[in-house]
């Protein structure tokens, strides 16, 4: 009887030895898996980070070429440009027809004919020499509290009047949203 006891409690001893040995085991185990993805949640807020931080910029590099296609659209306008005898210049405005563009632009519609080429921007054109005092503002359709991007070009100012050149600047202010 003795003999069996000391079998059966014998038994029961390796018994739980052995189950001792699978609970450390199992512990290693999911102590490793909860390691492992500690590590891949870790890696995937990089990769969102810098997938964000690239996104930002791909963004802000549309909203300025956005910028540079509005300005290269109003230098090309036939409203503006300078021409002789039917032989357009490149980059040059003529005066007179941006004083008629400046008018017509208090003109009822003017806003929704031209947003469709220019958006939220400010348009102005300031001559730089000879004269700093002539400033024109072809288009003004602000967008309030919003960041922008301004493009200047230099051009080339035509009095067809006076036939004389002046030297002035182009500057687009583009507002993104």
């Amino acid at each position: 009887m003795k003999q069996r006891k000391l079998k059966i409690f014998m038994d029961l001893k390796t018994k739980f030895s052995n189950n001792k040995k699978a609970q450390i085991r199992m512990m290693e185990t999911i102590a490793i898996l909860l390691i492992f993805f500690v590590i891949v949640i870790i890696a995937f807020m990089f990769y969102i980070k810098t997938a964000s931080v690239g996104q930002s910029s791909k963004i802000t590099k549309i909203q300025e070429l956005e910028s540079i296609r509005i300005s290269q659209a109003i230098s090309f306008l036939p409203e503006l440009q300078c021409s002789s005898k039917n032989i357009i210049k490149d980059n040059c405005f003529d005066k007179l027809k941006m004083v008629a563009f400046e008018s017509l632009n208090s003109e009822p519609g003017f806003d929704a004919m031209y947003y469709d080429m220019f958006y939220f921007s400010t348009i102005t054109v300031n001559e730089t020499y000879p004269d700093t005092s002539n400033s024109w503002e072809l288009y003004d359709r602000e967008l309030a509290d919003s960041p922008y991007f301004v493009t200047s070009i230099p051009i080339l100012l035509y009095d067809p009047v006076q036939r004389t050149n002046a030297f002035g600047l182009l500057n687009v202010k583009h507002y993104t949203q």
